[in-house]
């Protein structure tokens, strides 16, 4: 977590080739040298010098600049955009035509690529004249209505909140009931609930007012305090407790503030203004919340004991025997396991025994009576588990009429204050630290924590509130590194000292305060980005530009992006035909029935990778830690342990091996040979031109098609079945498939231009 000293933005330069390790290591000695001035930042950030530095400056909107070409700027965003491009002597390339534009709004806003049809009647629209409103804007406005939308950027915040539906680490067990927190994210999206509501209900949702569903979907937001992964086989209660909530601290202090909050955990940050003791003031916070993420794993000896919320209108009525049904068989289990502990000691005992008649001078008279005696110790032993086992059967076979239940979290009993815990160490307790929040961050009117309080609500108060410096320009800096491809802080996640400067720290504050005043509307940002020019630039490569900004700090141009391993898998079944639209109700892991043998005492979880096909969008695919589908590794899904904003970003060989030879791939590139031959003529330009369309929303070049319909007519072409064995019909189709093929797993299919 803790980095060497940082360095503050530069306008990049050429980077030279270097020979060795130690040339290597003086040249970046030397760099942090010469880029590090002490007046740009201390050495470390304290609570008496962080107000110099710029995350922890109060927001304020800043004129918006002049610039020379005022006729370039459609927006405020534009001129804060050319101001910058300008002062370094560069200059945008033109904008994307329309059927690039329309690609990416699609791709960028509901993760889905347009039909040809959708194409055709945008093209259109952006050829005619004397329209009352602008076609971008149109189509904005119809993407951010859809459905799809909240399927598209919820999945950007599960990355954050480390969604998963099964614990990770030594008993990976399903969580059944995670799917209802994607779900509830995913709807907040679509709604467009304010952001700091969003955040309020996450952290506090159980403590806000409301009843019936609305309680009920608040209750499901705090799911986020619950979905990290953890030691579930731990023995020492205290070391258990406590790295759940580092965890917790970590998650918060990332997905909200950008800052490492967790780092303190043993000492006083490093680099950050975060002492200890804000540490674990927030940890007593977190003492005083109970997370409830189900029954861990049964019959061992661990510290593990936690329940999930019932929730519904007969959550009253249905809970308490349900809880009590799964009270006695967690209690029938241990003692199942203990009658099968006794009777193995006493196996091996008889085994031992048995050893010791075979050795001279042995008593075998009282070996074998010993012997005898263990025999029939045994037999009622095996009568006991017996029993044991038909009972644990018929409690895991016969459960009584159950709730729904959410994966949540909900004040304890009796808020406790945390000790600091010197070293992080359990063993080696300090002082006791009041609840209470970081002191680097002061904003007006926040409501004391009372004794009787666990803290939470003031906490979400915090953490939502307008005059936090940091949570509106961590949100719309994440908002633009989605659209952009690349952050105004390029450590998303990091905004403290070893973080990244803004490239463009004017407009991070225009856009900050402008969602603030907008009431923490994400549409409403979103929109105001995707409308300016800058985001609609073309992603042609200027020479002079490349030359003096080579990765695109100043936005001369649109960088191209790989589209996510989820809007590929979605964009692949679209063209297809297969993809179901619809959401996909619960999930996988819902259906896997819970608290068996297996899922008990197994160290895998119950469903594997061959299990995990659908034909809905991708964020309805069941994330199961440690088990996701090749897909989704090999192109850069989010490690979902930890809270991530921004993936990895690779091309590698694995990728195109998997795209040549991936049996799903073979599968969607056949079915959309089938729709692109059905009804065509002979005539092979019908369905060439209709394949185009469907994958790249566009036409062959000459080029292009002379070289496919060329192969089609080579009589070497590579089948997968001998040609000599096919019809003439199936022939078709095979030859067909292999150009799908080529398409989907073509740059211009994978990237956003």
């Amino acid at each position: 977590m803790e980095r060497g000293r940082p360095r503050p933005q530069q306008t990049p330069v050429k980077k030279q080739p270097l020979r060795t390790w130690a040339s290597a290591l003086l040249v970046a000695f030397l760099w942090t040298v010469s880029c590090s001035p002490a007046a740009e930042a201390p050495m470390r950030l304290t609570l008496e010098n962080a107000g110099s530095f710029w995350a922890f400056q109060p927001v304020k909107s800043p004129g918006v600049p002049a610039v020379k070409d005022a006729a370039w700027p459609r927006s405020s965003v534009d001129r804060f955009v050319l101001a910058k491009l300008e002062e370094q002597g560069l200059k945008p390339v033109s904008v994307a035509d329309p059927r690039t534009l329309v690609r990416r709004l699609h791709h960028d806003l509901i993760g889905l690529p347009p039909t040809p049809e959708e194409v055709e009647a945008f093209v259109r629209a952006c050829s005619s004249t004397g329209q009352h409103r602008s076609p971008v804007a149109v189509l904005v406005d119809k993407l951010l209505a859809s459905p799809h939308f909240g399927e598209r950027w919820g999945r950007h915040w599960l990355d954050l909140a480390r969604y998963a539906e099964s614990n990770g680490k030594a008993r990976n067990m399903i969580w059944h009931h995670a799917w209802r927190y994607r779900d509830w994210v995913i709807g907040a999206f679509n709604r467009d609930l304010t952001y700091d509501q969003f955040i309020r209900e996450q952290v506090a949702g159980d403590l806000l007012p409301g009843s019936g569903a609305e309680r009920d979907a608040r209750v499901v937001a705090t799911g986020f305090l619950a979905l990290g992964a953890k030691a579930l086989e731990e023995t020492k209660r205290e070391l258990f407790r406590m790295d759940v909530i580092d965890e917790q601290i970590e998650v918060i202090g990332r997905s909200f503030l950008g800052l490492s909050i967790a780092c303190a955990r043993c000492h006083d940050h490093k680099f950050d203004p975060v002492p200890t003791r804000d540490y674990y003031a927030l940890a007593g916070i977190l003492r005083s919340t109970q997370p409830l993420y189900g029954l861990g794993p049964m019959g061992i000896k661990c510290v593990n004991d936690s329940e999930l919320q019932a929730i519904g209108p007969d959550a009253d009525t249905l809970a308490p025997k349900a809880a009590e049904h799964l009270k006695d068989l967690a209690t029938r289990v241990q003692e199942r396991n203990d009658a099968r502990s006794s009777r193995y000691r006493i196996v091996r005992n008889v085994a031992d025994a048995k050893a010791q008649l075979k050795k001279p001078g042995a008593d075998a008279a009282k070996l074998e009576a010993d012997i005898a005696k263990m025999d029939a110790v045994i037999k009622d032993w095996d009568v006991k588990v017996k029993a044991l086992e038909a009972t644990v059967s018929n409690l895991e076979t016969n459960f009584p009429p159950q709730p729904a239940f959410a994966m949540a979290a909900r004040d304890a009993a009796k808020p406790e204050d945390s000790k600091i815990h010197i070293r992080g160490t359990i063993e080696n307790l300090g002082e006791v630290v009041p609840r209470g929040l970081p002191q680097v961050i002061q904003v007006p009117g926040l409501a004391p924590i009372a004794a009787g309080e666990s803290g939470r609500r003031q906490l979400a108060d915090l953490l939502a509130h307008p005059a936090n410096p940091l949570t509106a320009r961590v949100a719309v800096n994440r908002v633009w590194q989605h659209l952009f491809g690349r952050g105004l802080v390029t450590t998303p996640d990091d905004f403290g000292l070893n973080g990244a400067r803004p490239s463009h720290p004017e407009l991070l504050d225009h856009l900050a305060a402008q969602f603030v005043a907008d009431g923490w509307s994400t549409k409403k940002l979103i929109r105001s980005l995707v409308l300016s020019r800058a985001y609609q630039l073309g992603s042609a490569v200027d020479a002079a530009n490349q030359e003096r900004d080579p990765e695109n700090v100043f936005l001369w141009r649109k960088r191209p992006r790989a589209l996510e391993a989820e809007v590929f898998h979605d964009a692949v079944l679209s063209v297809s035909g297969q993809l179901d639209p619809r959401p996909r109700p619960g999930s996988m892991t819902a259906d896997l029935p819970p608290f068996t043998a297996h899922e008990m005492f197994s160290f895998k979880p119950q469903l594997v990778e061959t299990q995990m096909v659908h034909r809905h969008r991708a964020v309805y695919l069941p994330v199961v830690r440690g088990v996701l589908p090749e897909l989704l590794k090999l192109f850069d899904f989010a490690e979902p342990s930890m809270a991530l904003g921004a993936r990895d970003e690779t091309v590698v060989p694995a990728q195109a091996s998997f795209l040549l030879n991936s049996p799903w791939v073979l599968a969607q590139a056949r079915h959309l040979a089938t729709v692109v031959l059905a009804g065509a003529s002979v005539d092979a330009a019908e369905p060439l031109d209709k394949l185009f369309r469907r994958t790249l929303s566009r036409l062959p070049t000459p080029r292009e098609r002379e070289r496919f319909l060329g192969y089609l007519v080579q009589p070497e072409a590579q089948l997968t079945t001998p040609k000599t064995l096919l019809s003439a019909e199936a022939l078709r189709l095979e030859q067909w498939t292999s150009l799908a093929q080529v398409l989907l797993a073509s740059s211009e299919f994978r990237f956003s231009f």
